[in-house]
């Protein structure tokens, strides 16, 4: 994947819903950076299903594989913690194409505790500098709360 990539948009929604096969237009669901949970909840807790919308813009990029990490930022002891890995999401950018939208589904996300969560959306580097090491190409935050 080349530096030609960007992302605009990069958020959690509970269910996104493309309008069209193309992707052009997408309906996103119950978006929030809140999660709350029963006040009687039990940790770990499993959140069965949860959706990344992203829109990717784009200048002759080559199609390429994400991966997405989401890590606990208030774990005991001030040490964040990656409670899950998602992927890899193979994304089939064409050359010709400026925008792309694409929806990354993450399943049985096993939330830790109450707090900040932050969830990246991460390449490996193909070239130079970056060969061989994770690339943050996204980010974005919820938080869980009682």
């Amino acid at each position: 994947m080349s530096r030609r990539v960007r992302v605009h948009q990069f958020v959690v929604a509970e269910i996104v819903r493309p309008q069209s096969p193309s992707w052009r237009k997408s309906d996103l669901f119950c978006v929030s950076h809140w999660f709350d949970v029963p006040a009687d909840t039990e940790f770990p807790y499993t959140v069965a299903r949860m959706q990344v919308f992203t829109r990717f813009y784009l200048s002759r990029a080559r199609p390429t594989d994400f991966r997405v990490r989401v890590t606990w930022l208030h774990a005991p002891g001030g040490v964040s913690r990656v409670i899950g890995n998602f992927g890899p999401f193979a994304v089939p950018f064409a050359r010709d194409t400026t925008a792309r939208d694409c929806s990354f589904n993450l399943h049985n996300i096993r939330l830790q505790g109450v707090g900040v969560h932050r969830i990246e959306l991460i390449r490996e580097g193909q070239r130079g500098w970056t060969a061989g090491k994770v690339v943050r190409v996204a980010t974005t935050y919820f938080v869980v709360e009682r």
